[in-house]
């Protein structure tokens, strides 16, 4: 299959692929690249989907970590498993100390396995938490966040997942004329914040599907809880289907930091301390790279890849990002409210 180059933050963030689907956090968008445009990046990643049988016939010298197999190191581990049958799930990961990083995966493994169950993780949220890793050690932090400009301000919105941050972020840019910078995940050097806006956790219905689809599934999600790991029926988009790409802000330094709470309360101005507290707590509840079973099965045989360290840096970061911002928490109980309360404060 034919590799193409694609750019999730322009000027930070590219990926070679072969595959059809990733599943990895940071979206990309729907036309490739060139070699040249994606070299701007400051990092490239490759993702691969491959057989990996030679690489299978050759572990006999390796060691053994759980599932994993490496030697002290070697910038390279391998990944085998019994799954269905006589059939294996494989993962080879490489390079993280060269210009191109690599995940090269099996059929199997990135068919099957979508999520995390233990030890068990996804290629797609392999692929994020090492992306996660090497960013950091770029001087760069990826954030769980939706962001938006008005005016003189630039604000990351910061909340759990379904709080409303990407609503807010939608009515901030469609109500208020905003510019888009991302609705659900960013990345920041401490000051700015650059646009990762490629993902699409928002969905496009017509109005008569939107009501009936969405009543259906509260109703069984009661019953059936499980089907909240079913993906939600309809047609995903891409920002770029409801605004302009001139609308688009690549990246902006940022004023408002933001939190979002699902309570009463209206906004409260908070210091540095507490901001800092939440934006880490929310950063630790979508990212998992400090535990990443394939992250640290890399630094037993690889020690120079301290994530600790790493976390300390995600922190820094962090720190200077809200010491240049006014923070604020914004609560209501309605998410739909979140924007007008935002837009009260700064404009």
């Amino acid at each position: 299959m034919r590799v193409h180059n694609y750019i999730a933050c322009e000027g930070i963030l590219g990926i070679q692929t072969n595959a059809k689907r990733i599943g990895w956090s940071f979206g990309y968008p729907h036309e490739p690249v060139s070699e040249n445009e994606i070299s701007k990046c400051r990092l490239v990643v490759r993702f691969i989907v491959d057989s990996l049988k030679g690489e299978a016939a050759k572990l006999g010298d390796l060691e053994r970590y759980h599932y994993w197999l490496g030697q002290p190191g070697r910038d390279e581990m391998f990944y085998q498993r019994a799954f269905l049958g006589r059939s294996k799930l494989r993962l080879l990961v490489r390079g993280l100390r060269s210009e191109r990083p690599e995940i090269r995966v099996n059929e199997n493994y990135l068919r099957f396995i979508r999520f995390r169950f233990n030890n068990l993780h996804s290629p797609g949220y392999n692929l994020t938490d090492l992306v996660c890793a090497l960013l950091l050690q770029r001087g760069l932090c990826v954030l769980h966040c939706s962001g938006f400009s008005v005016g003189d301000a630039t604000v990351a919105v910061m909340a759990a997942p379904n709080t409303g941050k990407t609503l807010t972020t939608m009515q901030a840019v469609s109500h208020y004329k905003g510019s888009f910078i991302s609705e659900d995940i960013g990345i920041t050097d401490g000051q700015r914040l650059f646009a990762c806006p490629w993902t699409s956790t928002f969905r496009y219905y017509d109005e008569l599907n939107m009501s009936r689809l969405t009543a259906m599934r509260m109703k069984l999600m009661k019953v059936l809880p499980v089907v909240e790991l079913i993906p939600s029926p309809g047609r995903r988009e891409l920002i770029d289907a409801y605004i302009d790409g001139s609308r688009i802000d690549r990246s902006n330094r940022v004023t408002h930091v933001v939190t979002l709470a699902r309570r009463r309360g209206g906004v409260e101005l908070i210091d540095d301390k507490r901001a800092l507290q939440i934006v880490l707590n929310l950063n630790r509840y979508e990212f998992y790279y400090r535990k990443s079973p394939m992250l640290t099965a890399y630094s037993y045989f690889n020690p120079e890849l301290d994530l600790d360290a790493l976390a300390e840096k995600e922190k820094a970061i962090l720190t200077g990002l809200i010491s240049q911002s006014r923070c604020l928490l914004v609560q209501s109980k309605n998410p739909a409210d979140y924007a007008k309360l935002i837009m009260d404060e700064i404009r």
